[in-house]
Order: structure tokens, then sequence, then C-alpha cells
């Protein structure tokens, strides 16, 4: 008989997306296949404290890495477990750091000839005059290294504008300002290492103002269709754009590059390094599309992760 992988599943940590993550963190927990995996819940808590004590780290042969947000996303985590020379699921510190960091990446994407949406960095003490001179209303705020909409806002008239950019500058000290984009909102899950493979579109159809945190975990808040009802032709070009974002930050393992499509052409807005694995995520919706089962998904996850 073989002897099972000892994986810990390192979940939590110092995020506004704690609680998402250890959502997700249990989701893997429950469905890694018990015949091939020794698994290890890890509970990282809110003030940054890893369980030390639980485990032997020198045991542990593999770390799933279900941590979202800054210290666990940021390259921050995979910087540690690269120190204890321990290897991890998804993407290495570079691309980790680059996939959290919203002007870092645009930066590159458009290096690349990839379509991003206009924009501005911004920082405490620009002002607003300064701002809409360069952009046009309905705007996005955002601050520049979170995850999953938090400290996002929808800005339609300038007395708004203020209040967004407070929110915004509350998780640190630069803030992204976009221009809003009309059009279709998807999300193209992928995986793979050198040859990366995209997994079918998924379109977001929020009932709400725009897809934001609340949106993104409550089923009753958004419609997500999957494959996303575009052609043939524009669903190509979008996995393309996508698949050139992953290459750009230099992503392993599997990730989810969230575009808009506007008048024919894929607008590239983010990748997210650790996508979100609870039971309504959107990338295992992909997974399931492309007649991956959450449990072979996490089994292919894994395997990315050893050919590193």
């Amino acid at each position: 008989m073989n002897k099972r992988l000892r994986v810990a599943v390192l979940m939590g940590g110092k995020s506004p997306e704690h609680h998402i993550s250890l959502i997700s963190g249990r989701e893997v927990v429950k469905n890694l296949d018990r015949r091939k995996y020794e698994v290890i819940p890890l509970v990282i808590s809110k003030d940054n404290a890893f369980p030390f004590g639980q485990l032997s780290i020198v045991n542990c042969q593999l770390f799933f890495i279900a941590m979202h947000g800054p210290y666990g996303e940021d390259g921050t985590m995979q910087g540690f477990l690269d120190l204890i020379g321990v290897p991890y699921t998804g993407s290495g510190v570079l691309a980790s750091a680059l996939g959290m960091d919203k002007i870092s990446s645009r930066k590159l994407f458009t290096q690349d000839g990839l379509n991003v949406p206009k924009y501005l960095m911004v920082q405490r003490g620009d002002s607003i005059n300064g701002i809409l001179s360069k952009l046009k209303l309905p705007l996005f705020v955002k601050p520049r290294a979170q995850g999953s909409s938090v400290g996002v806002s929808k800005v339609k008239v300038k007395k708004d504008l203020k209040k967004a950019l407070g929110n915004a500058f509350s998780y640190g000290d630069e803030v992204i300002v976009e221009e809003f984009l009309g059009g279709t909102e998807v999300t193209c899950a992928i995986l793979g290492n050198k040859k990366p493979r995209a997994l079918p579109l998924v379109e977001i159809v929020p009932k709400k103002e725009f897809f934001d945190l609340e949106a993104k975990y409550d089923p009753n808040l958004t419609a997500e269709i999957v494959p996303a009802r575009i052609s043939r032709a524009l669903t190509k070009k979008a996995q393309n754009a996508a698949l050139c974002a992953y290459k750009a930050l230099d992503c392993r393992g599997f990730g989810r590059i969230d575009m808009i499509i506007s008048k024919g052409r894929p607008y590239v807005l983010e990748v997210n390094t650790i996508p979100g694995l609870t039971p309504v995520s959107l990338f295992p919706k992909a997974a399931g599309a492309a007649g991956l089962t959450y449990q072979k998904l996490l089994d292919q996850i894994i395997t990315l992760a050893l050919e590193n």
C-alpha cells in the first residue's frame, strides 16, 4: 500500500478575508481524498500566530494554502515556506505579490499588450478635482492590495468620491481609481504550470450595484452562468487574454482572472492567485463545467504543486 502524502491545509490569517479563508480551508479539508492524503488542518489566528505546536513542519510534505488576501496570498506565506523548503500549492513569491498589487500587475499587463480599464494611482492628499480632470464618472475606487472586493466602492457622483477614497485608504496608503466599463463581467479559471489551460468562462451577473464582497459569497445576490453567454470567438479571445495575464505574472498551479468584455474586447481587471474554494466560489464552478469534481480539482492542484 502506498504511503499517504502528508498535507497541511493553511487557512485564516491576518486579513479582512479571514472568515472566507476558513470556509475555503474547511472545504479543502473535507474533500481531500483520505486514501491519498493525511490531512492536517492549520488555522492561523487573526494576529498571524502560526500554530507551530500542531505539527513538526519538517515532517509535512506539502502545504495547501487556502489563505486569501494580505499575508497569505501576497507572497508572505510563500516566502516563509520557500525558506523552510516545503512545497506548497499555487504561485510563488513574486507572482503572488504581483497578483495582489493592482498597480504593478496592470503595468505588466499593458506591457504585454493586454487591455486594462483607464486608471490612476492615488495617494493621500491628492485632490478630487485632479482625479476628475483625468477620469470620468462613474468610477471604481479600490485599495491597491486587497482581494474579494474588500474596500471597493462604485462612485457615480463627485460628492461620494471623498468617502470612497477614505474607505479604500483605511486598507493602505495607495488607492487605484478606475473608470467604469460597461459590458459583460466574466472570470476565467486556469490550471497549470508551464502549459496552463483555461477552463470555461463564468459570467457574473450581480443583482447589486456591483460584484462586492457580500455578492461574492451570497448566491442569492449574484447569478453565475457557465459557460458565459458570449460568442465562441469572444470566449476564445477572453481565454487567451486570461492565459496571457497568468503568464505575465509567472503564475503557477492555479489562478483566476477577472475581466470585463466591453465592445467586443476583453479588459483584464486582476489576477487571483489563490481563488476562493468555498462551496459557492467561481473556481470550483468553472472546474465542474470542465468535468472536474471538487476532489479531482484538489488532486490536480496538488499534482501541479509537486511538479515544482
